[in-house]
């Protein structure tokens, strides 16, 4: 199932665009996590996720239950989503996502239209629950998540060590039908 192209209205009413990711996307899409990783403070990772060849590979095949979504401003991809299904009957229902928004790009709500877009997806490939995991210390996205229904499940204590401090992995989640 395609997504299509969608443009959406910041916070400020500027135009944003999003859509699935494309293979020419991949330098883009891990020059952008390896930037955000580094900032060391909103992702797990601290450098490059997968390679630009990794990438590109996995845009190519396109595997059924995984969804890469891209943000753009101006034709630069400023954000990506990724959500994979689970792989066993058991746990089909749930897509667990990550998303990252470059420096410079985060508070005006562009977030909202992948988030949007995931959810049109999840509806295609009966998806029930969309879980994500995000550090304690990231007020900011908990907020923003909370206001697009995502509750709060679980809370794993000093799970991760920014900063120097110990930090709480938090675990939330949306779940989709009644």
């Amino acid at each position: 199932m395609s997504v299509g192209v969608i443009t959406y209205l910041d916070r400020e009413n500027n135009p944003y665009i999003v859509r699935e990711a494309v293979p020419d996307d991949s330098s883009d899409i891990i020059s952008l996590i390896t930037e955000v990783g580094l900032e060391g403070e909103y992702i797990a990772n601290e450098g490059e996720y997968y390679s630009v060849e990794q990438q590109r590979h996995i845009l190519t095949q396109h595997p059924s239950g995984q969804l890469i979504l891209v943000a753009l401003v101006d034709k630069r991809i400023i954000g990506t989503l990724e959500a994979v299904q689970g792989t066993f009957r058991k746990n089909r229902h749930v897509a667990t996502m990550g998303m990252a928004l470059k420096k410079g790009f985060r508070g005006l709500n562009r977030g909202q239209g992948l988030i949007m877009a995931l959810e049109q997806w999840a509806e295609t490939q009966s998806v029930e629950k969309i879980a994500i995991s995000v550090f304690e210390s990231n007020g900011r996205a908990i907020h923003f998540y909370k206001r697009y229904g995502f509750v709060i499940e679980a809370i794993r204590p000093n799970q991760f060590r920014i900063g120097g401090q110990m930090v709480a992995e938090v675990f939330m989640a949306k779940y989709l039908s009644d």
